[in-house]
């Protein structure tokens, strides 16, 4: 009987990093072992980086030497692609940081991801990039060792949320032939969602997800790999096991209690026994944030430069760093921020923005306005900027001027999200006035 292992050592690996994580030494050494990470996005178009944590991912992950990684999707915004070449550039960015990955030679199979389906570019450069190069297709299947491993694909056009037509017919030949060896499935919406999109997984059809269900029981299927919610979670439903594993940048879902914590898997197979280790992993750029709002800027300032020394060039430090010297009157410390801010961002009017976008996140309202006008002497016709002063404007209750700012900001955008999101904001200030 195969015996399976689920190491779960969360609070104190939380709290206190990941630098005892064991790995596998010499007893294992004809162990297979993989990782599964995802959901890996960044958190806004205003934020349009990698996030900060999924650099730290990518690190660890390198170091485990696994054989393979497996990536539950979402690697980028999607929605606001709306030409090739944007498109192009968030699957460049995400490749960028996954770097590290590509130059090790480590396999990565990716699942396709909800956030691809907003527009036909999105779609069309994940597509073109990460379809399966043998068969043309976004499902597929790899044989490592006694191994067996699924790629599934929940956004199919047409058949989002389900696993049908083709997919459903191929997918049961390809258990067929992987009788007797572990199993392994990943796609990206769960079988059965936790804590949020409760509608929109495969549960919008219980009839087709409990097929799917049964097959993966009948052919003994060891686990089966989702994301789409961004948390940890392990269930077993009528003998079937499901991990939720989207932990690895994408703003998270819930509380702590809930999962919510960044992390990712890394699994041993040794003969018939299954380790599923989870690694939680510190995020200093979001526990930064956090004590940005509660106030408390030098414990703010010490994850920041924590967060620095990590990844360098990566811009959410410099700029919580740069807001906490702000307002400590440390200028020699945040004159250098400025500077780093600039060669890393382009340009003094995307790192004021970025600051202000920041100071209002926190509620620093006052630094946040100084960053906005900065930025709006420099350039008249940004979106960015007066959406983000008519944000600032309500949350300092002076409608008058929020509502003016939003009737500025809505020609500038070509996003029929903020077109919509502003217009309901717009109504909603004028019942306050």
């Amino acid at each position: 009987m195969k015996r399976k292992f689920l190491g779960v050592c969360v609070l104190l690996a939380f709290l206190f990093g990941c630098g005892t994580v064991p790995i596998p030494g010499p007893h294992e050494e004809q162990a297979l072992n993989f990782v599964v990470m995802g959901d890996n996005r960044p958190a806004n178009v205003f934020r349009p980086e990698q996030p900060y944590i999924y650099h730290k991912v990518v690190e660890k992950t390198v170091a485990l030497d696994p054989v393979l990684i497996l990536n539950t999707g979402d690697l980028v915004l999607g929605y606001d692609a709306y030409s090739q070449e944007k498109a192009d550039k968030e699957f460049d960015d995400f490749e960028k940081a996954t770097a590290q990955i590509r130059e090790k030679d480590i396999p990565l199979y990716i699942t396709m991801g909800n956030h691809y389906g907003y527009t036909e570019f999105a779609r069309e450069a994940f597509t073109k990039r990460y379809k399966n190069k043998q068969t043309g297709t976004l499902y597929y299947s790899v044989d490592v060792k006694n191994c067996h491993f699924i790629v599934l694909c929940s956004e199919l056009e047409n058949e989002a949320s389900q696993i049908t037509g083709k997919q459903l017919e191929w997918l049961k030949g390809d258990l067929k032939r992987a009788e007797g060896k572990h199993i392994f499935i990943i796609l990206h919406r769960p079988l059965y969602p936790k804590i949020k999109h409760l509608k929109d997984s495969l549960n919008k059809y219980p009839e087709k997800r409990d097929e799917l269900a049964g097959l993966f029981k009948q052919y003994k299927v060891d686990m089966v790999f989702v994301g789409h919610v961004h948390v940890y979670n392990f269930s077993v439903v009528g003998g079937l096991n499901q991990i939720i594993a989207g932990g690895s940048g994408a703003p998270l879902a819930g509380n702590l209690n809930d999962g919510a914590f960044n992390h990712f898997f890394h699994v041993i197979v040794n003969g018939d026994n299954i380790d599923y280790r989870l690694i939680p992993l510190q995020n200093e750029v979001g526990l930064a944030i956090q004590l940005m709002k509660e106030g408390r800027v030098q414990g703010t300032l010490s994850l920041a430069e924590k967060a620095v020394a990590a990844f360098p060039d990566h811009p959410m430090p410099h700029i919580i760093a740069a807001a906490g010297y702000k307002s400590t009157g440390r200028t020699l410390e945040y004159n250098a921020e400025i500077i780093k801010l600039v060669s890393i961002l382009g340009s003094e009017e995307e790192v004021f923005f970025r600051l202000g976008e920041f100071c209002l996140n926190v509620k620093r309202l006052d630094l946040s306005d100084f960053y906005l006008s900065k930025a709006l002497a420099m350039d008249n016709d940004s979106f960015n900027v007066w959406y983000h002063y008519a944000q600032l404007k309500t949350e300092q209750k002076q409608y008058p001027a929020a509502l003016e700012m939003y009737k500025k900001a809505l020609p500038l955008t070509v996003n029929e999200h903020f077109k919509q999101d502003i217009r309901k904001k717009i109504d909603k200030i004028g019942k306050l006035m």
